[in-house]
């Protein structure tokens, strides 16, 4: 099992990196505003190499979606796990556990805090699948792990794709077969069309294949210390047992649902 230990370690490990690249205290009083682009840790594959993927990755289906309220053909084999740490404390060891996992696609994953005033919890943590069978597998797999190293019933749900979809089309949440299972709608193909041929799409600017690397690098410590503020901004005091000194809250963060 992760240690509250072992993510001390890690926090002080963290601190050196930042203080090496820039002031500490930049980071630690910047404003919401200046540091929510920082609030992600990745690993995993890239969005763009994934099966079947346009080269604008994301962004492509995301156009068709603001642009059409449409929902493209590819989004509708994409499926998430969704982990929900109930504490900051919680969600440094799943990026603990995200850093080191190995599995059998080298699946996208993601750590991240809850900024989004429509959107419900805190700590959230992502895996991505290219189809439901896959997600099925994955989400038992991760069950035991999860128990194993970090703590029992931490919620662990499968979802398909993105969270903007279902506010227009709640039924594009259902992961179950049957006549309930929203399909795509053959009509939107010429929206689709008109994204492609039309708002010339430019390839994803990534060009890794992979957000893996062998230790934590200066990215990955902004999110963690953006993760802390943000705890002590809700009033989740579980970061005291990280870095052992009160932080200073975001001032302009919002609450959510």
């Amino acid at each position: 099992m992760i240690s509250d230990t072992d993510v001390k370690r890690l926090y002080k490990d963290a601190q050196g990196i930042l203080t090496r690249d820039m002031n500490c205290n930049q980071l630690l009083n910047a404003q919401l505003s200046d540091l929510r682009m920082h609030s992600q840790f990745y690993r995993g594959r890239s969005p763009h190499t994934w099966v079947n993927q346009h080269p604008a990755s994301c962004k492509r289906h995301t156009s068709a979606f603001i642009t059409f309220k449409i929902i493209p053909e590819y989004c509708f084999n994409c499926y998430k796990i969704v982990i929900e740490p109930r504490t900051v404390l919680e969600l440094f060891k799943l990026m603990m556990v995200f850093a080191q996992i190995k599995l059998p696609t080298d699946n996208t994953r993601k750590c991240t805090v809850e900024i989004r005033e429509q959107a419900s919890g805190d700590y959230k943590g992502f895996i991505y699948c290219r189809e439901l069978k896959e997600g099925k597998k994955l989400v038992k797999i991760l069950q035991k792990i999860i128990t194993r190293e970090i703590a029992k019933d931490i919620p662990i749900t499968l979802k398909r794709g993105c969270s903007e979809f279902a506010e227009v089309f709640p039924e594009y949440t259902q992961t179950s077969h049957g006549a309930k299972m929203m399909r795509y709608n053959k009509e939107w193909r010429k929206f689709e069309d008109i994204i492609d041929k039309k708002m010339a799409l430019t390839p994803s600017p990534s060009t890794s294949i992979s957000y893996n690397h062998p230790s934590y690098n200066l990215q990955d410590v902004h999110a963690m210390f953006f993760w802390l503020r943000y705890a002590a901004s809700i009033g989740d005091t579980s970061y005291l047992e990280i870095t052992g000194d009160t932080l200073q809250p975001f001032p302009d963060l919002k609450n959510h649902k």
